[in-house]
C-alpha cells in the first residue's frame, strides 16, 4: 500500500513538472503568430484491489494536446484571403485614385479643357504669334499630363508584376515546407509544435492564394486551390508558376485542323475563340469571349461578332491582340476552340509538367469566372493589373490616339501664317510598295478612298497652281502617291520617300506650297501639316515643325482661289469644338462614339469609383477576418493571466505531491524502525 502511495507521488511530481513545463512554454510563445495554446492532458490509472478494496493508482499525462478549432480556422481562412486580395487591390487602386485627381482644377481633364480652349483664343486673334505661343504651352502641358500619367501606370503595372513574381516564390516556398511539415508530422503524429508550425504555414499561404484544407486520420493535411488542384497530399507537393503569354487548343473529336493559330501583341484580356461554322482558313468564322466563355463580344445591334480565320495578310486583331492561322490544309471544326493568353498569368503544375491556367479573370459584372484562383494577395495583383491598370492605360491611349488623330485631321487641312518651302511626315511605313492600308502606318485603317488637294505659289506668295491627288487605300502604295505628287507638280515640288519610311515634298527654289481640303484622311495618317507626333499617351509630342516655327500653327484655310484670308480662323474654331463633338474612340470593331471631354471624365470617374469601392471592401473584409481570427484565438490563443493562474496551480500540485512522497516516506521510517 504505501509502496502505491509513493509511486502516486512520484507520478503526480512528474505531471506536474510537465504541466509547468508546457504552461511555460505558453507563457513564452504569448507573442509568436499562429502558436497554438497547448494543455497537458491527464488520464486516470486503473485501479487495484487491496484487502478487498479498489485503490487508485494515480494519474499519468497521456499527450500533450494543442487547441485549435477547424471549423473555425476554415472559416478563417476563407475571409483572410478574401483581406489579402482587397487589400492588394486597395493599395493600387488608392494609387490610381491620386494619379487621376482633378481637385483644384488640376490634372488631366484640366489640362485636356486648357488646350482645346487654347484653340479658340486662337481663333479670336488668327494673325497672332503671341495666342500661338500660349498654344503651345497648354499643348505641353497636356502632354506632360499624359506622358507622366502614362509612365505612372506602367511604373505601377511593373510593380505589381515584380510583386507577383516574389509572392508566387514565397507560395512555392510555403508549400514545400507544409510538404515536409506533413512528413514529420507522419512520423511523430503527437508533436503538437509541428502541427503548430504547419497551421501557421497554411494561414501564409492561405493570405497569397485562397486554399482549402482537408486533415486525414493520420493528421497530415492535403490543401488544394480555390478550384480544385491539389498543392500538397502528404509529402507530396504541386508549384505555382508565373509564366509568359501561350495559347492552347481544344478542338472536337471530328476536328482535324492540322493549321496554326498565331497571335502578337499583348492585352489585358484573356481571349477564347470558338468556331461557329466549319470550314477552311479563310472562310471558317469563329466568335470571341473575354470572360472563359460565360458571354461573347456583340456588335452595336446585339448581334454576335463573327471574324473570319485568315491568313498573315487578312489577320484580325481583337482586344488588341492580332490573330492569323497558318499552314491549315485541313477544316476547322464547328466547337473547335482556343484560348489566348497574351499576358503573364498564374498556372498550376501538373506532375507532367503540364500547365493549367489559374488566372484570375472575371466577367463584365465584375464576378470572378470559376476554375480560377479568386482570392488571396495574388489573386488581388492580378485583379488590379488586368481589371484596373491596364485598362487604365489602354484608355488613357485610346483616348490619346483619338485625340491626335482628330486634332491632326483638322489641322493637316489648314493654313498657318506662312506657306510650306518642304515637309516631312512624321509617320513612316514599314513597306512603301505596299497598298497604304497595310503599309504599316500608325493611321492606316482611317485611310479612305479620297483625294486631298495641294496649292503652290510663286516667290511672291501668288497661287499658281492646285491639283487634287487620289487616294485609294486599298490599291495605293506610299509610292504612288509619291509619283503622283511629282506627275502634277512636275518642276514645282519634288516628293520622295525617305529611309524612315516618311514622306518628304521639297518646294522649288523660291516656291512655296499648302494644304487644302483632304478627303481620305492621308495627310494626317502620313503626319504631314500636322499638330502632334505620336499616338499613344507616352509618346504623344508637338509636332516639331510647329515647335521650331509657331507660324506653322494652322488657324485659318485655304479657299478656293488659293488664298488664304487674314483673319481666316475655321481650322481653330473646329479644334476647340472637339470639347463637346463625338468622335470614335477605341480600337477598329470595338469603337464608341464619344465627345473627348466625356470620354476623360468617364475614365476618371471609373478610376475613383473602384477605388472607393475597394476602401469600402477591405472594411468589411477585415471585419469578417478579425470576427474569426478572435473566435480562434479565444480557443487557442495565449492569455498570460489565466497561464499565470494555471502555473501557480501546477506549482501548489508540485508541492502537494512532494508532500505525498515525504509523508510515505516518513511512514516507511517509522515501520522500519520498529522491525
Amino acid at each position: 500500500m504505501l509502496s502505491n502511495a509513493l509511486a502516486i507521488g512520484q507520478r503526480a511530481v512528474a505531471n506536474a513538472q510537465v504541466s509547468i513545463n508546457t504552461t511555460s512554454n505558453n507563457i513564452a510563445n504569448a507573442e509568436t503568430p499562429g502558436y497554438q495554446r497547448a494543455d497537458a492532458v491527464y488520464s486516470s490509472n486503473d485501479n487495484i484491489t487491496a484487502y478487498g478494496n479498489s485503490i487508485g493508482t494515480g494519474a499519468d499525462i497521456v499527450g500533450i494536446q494543442a487547441n485549435w478549432d477547424s471549423f473555425i480556422e476554415k472559416q478563417y481562412l476563407s475571409a483572410s484571403a478574401d483581406l489579402a486580395s482587397s487589400n492588394a487591390l486597395n493599395k493600387f487602386l488608392s494609387q490610381m485614385d491620386s494619379l487621376f485627381n482633378q481637385s483644384d482644377g488640376i490634372g488631366l481633364a484640366a489640362a485636356q479643357d486648357e488646350f482645346l480652349s487654347a484653340w479658340n483664343d486662337l481663333a479670336t486673334y488668327p494673325d497672332s504669334l503671341a495666342e500661338r505661343q500660349d498654344l503651345l504651352g497648354e499643348a505641353q502641358s497636356l502632354i506632360y499630363s499624359l506622358n507622366s500619367t502614362s509612365s505612372e501606370l506602367k511604373g505601377m503595372s511593373d510593380s505589381v508584376e515584380s510583386e507577383i513574381i516574389d509572392q508566387v516564390n514565397s507560395a512555392n516556398e510555403l508549400i514545400d515546407s507544409i510538404g515536409l511539415l506533413n512528413k514529420q508530422i507522419a512520423a511523430s503524429p503527437e508533436n503538437y509544435e509541428l502541427i503548430s508550425n504547419r497551421d501557421q504555414a497554411i494561414r501564409e499561404l492561405d493570405e497569397l492564394v485562397g486554399v482549402e484544407v482537408l486533415t486525414s486520420s493520420d493528421g497530415q493535411t492535403k490543401i488544394y486551390t480555390e478550384s480544385g488542384q491539389p498543392l500538397v497530399e502528404g509529402s507530396e507537393t504541386h508549384k505555382l508558376a508565373y509564366s509568359g503569354a501561350k495559347s492552347s487548343e481544344s478542338l472536337q473529336p471530328t476536328s482535324n485542323y492540322d493549321g496554326e493559330l498565331k497571335f502578337s501583341g499583348t492585352s489585358s484580356e484573356e481571349l477564347m475563340l470558338e468556331f461557329e461554322t466549319s470550314g477552311p482558313d479563310g472562310a471558317a468564322q469563329f466568335k470571341v469571349s473575354l470572360d472563359g466563355g460565360k458571354t461573347w463580344e456583340k456588335d452595336e445591334n446585339g448581334n454576335t461578332l463573327l471574324y473570319t480565320a485568315g491568313d498573315a495578310d487578312n489577320s484580325v486583331t481583337i482586344a488588341g491582340v492580332e490573330i492569323s492561322f497558318s499552314g491549315g490544309t485541313t477544316d476547322h471544326t464547328e466547337g473547335d476552340r482556343y484560348t489566348i493568353t497574351p499576358k503573364t498569368g498564374l498556372y498550376w503544375r501538373g506532375d507532367s509538367g503540364t500547365l493549367v491556367n489559374l488566372t484570375p479573370m472575371t466577367d463584365a459584372s465584375g464576378t470572378d469566372v470559376a476554375n480560377r484562383v479568386s482570392s488571396g494577395s495574388i489573386a488581388g495583383l492580378f485583379k488590379v493589373r488586368d481589371d484596373y491598370i491596364e485598362p487604365a492605360l489602354s484608355d488613357l491611349n485610346d483616348y490619346t490616339s483619338a485625340m491626335v488623330w482628330e486634332v491632326n485631321s483638322v489641322h493637316s487641312q489648314g493654313a498657318g501664317l506662312e506657306g510650306h518651302s518642304a515637309v516631312e511626315g512624321s509617320y513612316g511605313v514599314t513597306d512603301q510598295t505596299a497598298a497604304l492600308n497595310k503599309s504599316g502606318l500608325t493611321y492606316e485603317d482611317k485611310i479612305k478612298s479620297g483625294e486631298f488637294t495641294i496649292y503652290t505659289y510663286d516667290s511672291n506668295g501668288n497661287p499658281t497652281s492646285n491639283s487634287s491627288i487620289s487616294v485609294d487605300p486599298a490599291t495605293d502604295s506610299l509610292d504612288d502617291i509619291v509619283a503622283s505628287i511629282n506627275s502634277a507638280f512636275t518642276g514645282v515640288l519634288t516628293a520622295s520617300v525617305n529611309s524612315d519610311g516618311e514622306i518628304e515634298i521639297q518646294a522649288g527654289s523660291g516656291l512655296s506650297f499648302e494644304f487644302g481640303e483632304d478627303s481620305s484622311g492621308f495627310l494626317a495618317a502620313a503626319g504631314i501639316n500636322t499638330f502632334f507626333e505620336g499616338s499613344s499617351a507616352g509618346d504623344i509630342k508637338v509636332n516639331s515643325y510647329a515647335t521650331e516655327n509657331p507660324s506653322h500653327i494652322n488657324c485659318g484655310e485655304v479657299g478656293t482661289d488659293g488664298t488664304v484670308s487674314s483673319g481666316s480662323n475655321d481650322t481653330a474654331k473646329t479644334v476647340n469644338d472637339l470639347l463637346s463633338k463625338e468622335v470614335s474612340i477605341g480600337e477598329k470593331g470595338a469603337e464608341q462614339s464619344s465627345s473627348l471631354t466625356e470620354y476623360l471624365a468617364s475614365l476618371i470617374s471609373e478610376v475613383g469609383s473602384a477605388a472607393s469601392t475597394a476602401e469600402t471592401q477591405v472594411i468589411c473584409d477585415a471585419s469578417a477576418a478579425q470576427l474569426y481570427y478572435d473566435q480562434q484565438e479565444s480557443v487557442s490563443g495565449v492569455n498570460v493571466d489565466e497561464e499565470l493562474v494555471n502555473l501557480t496551480k501546477y506549482q501548489q500540485q508540485y508541492t502537494a505531491a512532494c508532500q505525498i512522497i515525504s509523508v510515505t516516506r516518513e511512514m516507511l521510517d517509522t515501520i522500519l524502525g520498529i522491525m
